[in-house]
């Protein structure tokens, strides 16, 4: 039986954390903030998940529009197994006072959960998958991605955002962005998503990392 593409992405990201907690272990909180957002790039972490599949992957940077099939390439291609993966890396961007303190918007997040959502409607479960990884460096998840309403810096949680995030819990009602807390009981389970004003379609996840982990991984397929 020919293994799924999640059968080898979890394994790969427990690894790389593995890799990175021994890579940074004297780090203090301060040190891997500056790591998450000066040293690493999304390419990194590409380079990183693809790594295994050696010669067999290909990597696609964002200035290149298709491929010969004119079909949108994929960040990491894996041709002979037709593995398809999108990868976001989540940090703090720099703001025009020069902080490092923005948290991703949510546009292009959205685009590549369509993505992944339109590939499973259409009989790519399996072979297709998006990746979203983070360093474990900030006290709330919505400092590095954008999961409110509207903006301001404490603003109530989107429903139809925090549907793809089953990791994340409410410990209070009604909940802001920066309530939010990591549910590390259900870390490495396959859970179900029903995304909101998605009619038909759904996907599962896997929460990849432990409170003591300094890298997280959230895996679609």
């Amino acid at each position: 039986m020919e293994l799924t593409i999640e059968q080898y992405l979890i394994p790969n990201c427990s690894l790389i954390i593995d890799e990175l907690n021994i890579a940074y272990k004297n780090c203090s909180a301060d040190e891997m903030k500056k790591v998450a957002d000066k040293s690493f790039s999304e390419t990194d972490m590409m380079m990183r998940v693809g790594y295994p599949f050696k010669n067999m992957a290909r990597y696609t940077t964002k200035t290149e529009d298709s491929d010969d099939s004119g079909k949108t390439n994929h960040d990491i291609f894996i041709e002979n197994k037709r593995f398809k993966i999108e990868l976001k890396y989540l940090r703090s961007w720099r703001t025009q006072s020069g902080t490092y303190s923005c948290s991703k918007g949510w546009k292009e997040i959205q685009y590549d959960f369509n993505w992944l959502l339109s590939e499973i409607n259409n009989d790519n479960k399996g072979k297709s998958a998006f990746i979203i990884a983070w360093f474990n460096c900030v006290d709330s998840f919505s400092k590095i991605i954008q999961l409110g309403e509207g903006k301001g810096g404490k603003p109530l949680v989107n429903e139809s955002k925090l549907c793809f995030f089953p990791f994340l819990i409410r410990p209070q009602l009604p909940t802001r962005t920066a309530d939010l807390e990591y549910n590390y009981e259900i870390a490495y389970q396959r859970l179900q998503i029903t995304p909101i004003g998605y009619k038909g379609k759904e996907c599962n996840c896997t929460f990849v990392g432990k409170e003591s982990d300094c890298f997280h991984f959230a895996i679609y397929y």
